[in-house]
């Protein structure tokens, strides 16, 4: 449908905005939620890696980057009546690359880690350009130093655009696009200098999960989800939400910290884990559970709520023939849901009653402990089993089909008792060796082995770090793990610096850091 002119030529709308979509912008828009970011870090080819080599590099990469928007029509797309009840998707006629690569190029005696670390921050906070201004929410940021070996890319997105799987997807892609590259020789329909003229034919966009299958809700849940969202604060007597870290909107700052955790402490963690029938995600949640406990007293937390975000490509019907990603599970897209989950105070009083005196003090968990923590992440991989096995139904998508003004809706999110301590989203492995060909079935797993690339003539890549930016609304504390295959771990965590305090978040992340470590070395 055509709607209106842009700059003389007509605007194509392609379709309206998804529920995800919605709500995502509506966060975005009431300065809620800023961006996202997925970051990894690239071997470069040693033919590429000299200094002398910067055009080389630099065109590969646009190339590289082209190809992946031809492939991803989410990333070529702009929005129209963004700040109305219905905004929609419109078509472009061209992208200016300069707002979507952008380099940094430092000393040789700069400290790369540490660029590296104030780049990400400061991009979970940026905003993006005015929505009236019609270009898509993402960029990269690259960053070399010198003739190193080694360069970090940046992917920093609006939510709305896409979501954390989608990302995994795009570094993915970008990689093994990377890889087809010639030395930057070939030309693409289309590119003239760094403007892209877009196809006239429309893109054919993913489409929102609940326009491509029933999201059946029984009448028992969709009661008892109204009752929890409507009833007056004097009869809420669930002393499990976060009543301890109201919900604080401004002034608007991420706190974020990071860890890493190598190959041989990653796999000894997944033996672990099997062992103990849970995975990454459920630990993480038991290792929340102990350490919140442990710096929270039982006056003002008596029990906990968190939330596991899940991914729905699973759910999705096979992608159109004609679709350029190919197969649903490499979607870039909206895709995302969650689960909630619930300690109560018989549980978290009896971690407290098994953690020593002073617990403020870092310490190894007892063995004791340990066994709470098992229990409690099998049960936590268990609830997360049931909700896969649920497919669709009763899935909180279902009820947000509900709601008919979303910027409202979190509007008055924002003046009721913060539901959730924390919260994990865990995007999983990235194959960093290139080998989720473009159009394959196979993904590997982290006990696939190194991935050091042939004799250092393809692009790799080394490490991954995943961000967001502080979610108002949403849980205290936020965890985002993930992996590259064969290369480790990073676990990111986020809060709103308004809303948590500084000290509590750093304790709360080193305690993980440190438990993490103490189950891998007596594995």
């Amino acid at each position: 449908m055509a709607d209106g002119l842009n700059n003389g030529i007509e605007t194509m709308v392609l379709r309206k905005f998804g529920i995800n979509e919605t709500y995502q912008l509506a966060m975005y828009l009431l300065d809620q939620y800023r961006g996202t970011t997925l970051s990894c870090r690239y071997a470069v080819p040693s033919r590429l890696a000299p200094a002398e080599s910067r055009i080389q590099v630099e065109n590969a990469v646009k190339l590289a980057v082209v190809d992946t928007i031809m492939r991803h029509p989410m990333l070529q797309v702009g929005m129209m009546d963004a700040t109305s009840k219905t905004p929609f998707w419109i078509q472009l006629q061209s992208l200016d690359l300069t707002q979507h690569i952008k380099w940094l190029y430092i000393g040789v005696h700069d400290d790369f880690e540490q660029t590296v670390q104030e780049t990400f921050r400061v991009q979970l906070d940026d905003r993006f350009p005015d929505l009236s201004v019609k270009q898509p929410g993402w960029k990269i940021t690259l960053i070399r130093q010198g003739s190193a070996p080694i360069m970090e890319v940046l992917l920093t997105w609006n939510h709305p655009q896409f979501d954390g799987a989608g990302a995994k997807v795009f570094h993915e892609d970008f990689l093994a696009m990377l890889n087809h590259v010639e030395n930057g020789a070939y030309k693409r329909t289309g590119l003239d200098g760094d403007i892209l003229e877009l196809s006239q034919a429309p893109p054919l966009l993913p489409t929102p999960i609940e326009s491509l299958k029933s999201l059946p809700i029984n009448l028992k849940y969709l009661a008892k989800v109204f009752w929890e969202e409507t009833r007056p604060r004097f009869l809420n007597r669930d002393v499990s939400q976060a009543a301890w870290c109201p919900i604080r909107s401004s002034p608007y700052k991420t706190q974020f910290r990071a860890f890493f955790m190598d190959n041989a402490s990653l796999l000894a963690i997944l033996a672990l884990c099997r062992q103990n029938k849970t995975t990454i995600t459920g630990l993480l949640n038991g290792l929340a559970l102990v350490a919140f406990s442990s710096h929270l007293g039982s006056t003002v937390a008596p029990a906990f709520q968190s939330s596991t975000i899940m991914d729905h490509r699973r759910n999705l019907p096979p992608a159109p023939p004609d679709a350029p990603w190919v197969r649903s599970d490499r979607a870039v897209g909206n895709y995302v849901t969650q689960l909630p989950h619930k300690y109560d105070t018989e549980l978290v009083a009896r971690i407290r009653s098994k953690l020593p005196a002073d617990a403020s003090e870092g310490r190894d968990l007892s063995p004791d402990l340990r066994r709470e923590l098992w229990a409690v992440s099998a049960q936590n991989r268990l609830e997360i089993v049931r909700k896969l096995e649920a497919g669709l139904r009763n899935d909180l998508i279902g009820v947000f089909k509900y709601v008919t003004d979303w910027q409202q809706t979190m509007r008055d999110m924002a003046k009721k008792t913060r539901q959730f301590s924390w919260l994990v989203t865990n995007i999983g492995v990235l194959d960093g060796n290139g080998s989720t060909r473009l159009s394959t079935t196979r993904t590997r797993s982290p006990t696939d082995g190194d991935t050091k690339s042939e004799d250092g003539q393809r692009w790799s890549i080394g490490r991954a770090q995943f961000g967001l930016s502080a979610e108002i609304p949403a849980a205290a504390i936020e965890f985002a793990p993930v992996s590259v295959a064969g290369r480790g771990m990073c676990v990111s965590a986020n809060w709103p610096d308004c809303a948590v305090d500084a000290m509590l978040g750093e304790r709360i992340m080193a305690d993980l850091e440190r438990w993490l470590a103490q189950l891998a070395s007596q594995s």
